[in-house]
């Protein structure tokens, strides 16, 4: 099995400046070495918005479109990114921790060295989207959805990926061992080379059309 590479941290000061999203500048929305906490982010400030060295704390996105953005060495912390769309947008060294994901949409993004923890992510959608170096752990992901993605290097660790969908996803490489698969759905060419366990594969075989008749 190939040596996974260490998934890379955000890099952030020993000390943040607070600010509020009132004195950013709406027409070049650059946040920068700041920390944002309680507060709910203007629509105004989601087109190109570019943020590095930036803590979210509790902060809300929910049902907000993103397009363009660029989240470098970023913690979102307690936020709330519920029904989030985020196109053609760049996450590296990013990390959701304790966060609504509901129904969050990520489309033809850029996702590398980010970590997902202790989330909420049902009726996620990850769209033609690359993900690089992505861990994803203690996590609810049901009834997700999965459309021709590249996971170059994508990690589950006690994942609930109940009744999710893949689709044109190939799973060569991918290791699922850890994650519930309960009711998954997807196009039996593209499960060659995923890592699962023993009976992981008893439900893959009958994604294939075996029969495994019972041991009476």
């Amino acid at each position: 099995m190939k040596k996974q590479q260490l998934i890379q941290l955000p890099e952030l000061p020993s000390r943040l400046t607070p600010e509020r999203f009132a004195d950013v500048e709406i027409d070049d929305p650059y946040l920068y070495q700041t920390i944002y906490e309680k507060e709910t982010l203007p629509t105004e400030l989601t087109d190109r918005l570019d943020a590095n060295q930036v803590c979210f704390r509790n902060v809300s996105f929910a049902g907000l479109v993103f397009e363009r953005a660029t989240f470098e060495n970023v913690r979102f912390e307690q936020c709330d990114l519920t029904g989030c769309q985020f196109q053609d947008s760049r996450f590296h060294r990013v990390v959701f921790e304790d966060c609504r994901l509901t129904g969050v949409q990520f489309e033809t993004n850029t996702i590398d060295h980010v970590t997902i923890k202790g989330c909420q992510a049902n009726y996620a959608q990850i769209i033609r989207t690359a993900l690089r170096h992505v861990a994803i752990e203690q996590t609810a992901m049901r009834e997700s959805h999965f459309f021709e993605m590249k996971p170059i290097d994508l990690r589950f660790d006690e994942v609930d990926l109940t009744e999710s969908q893949w689709v044109e996803t190939a799973l060569q490489g991918l290791d699922l061992r850890h994650a519930d698969l309960s009711g998954l759905t997807i196009d039996p060419r593209f499960l060659p080379g995923a890592i699962v366990t023993e009976s992981q594969a008893i439900t893959f075989a009958r994604l294939l059309g075996l029969v495994i008749p019972s041991h009476d």
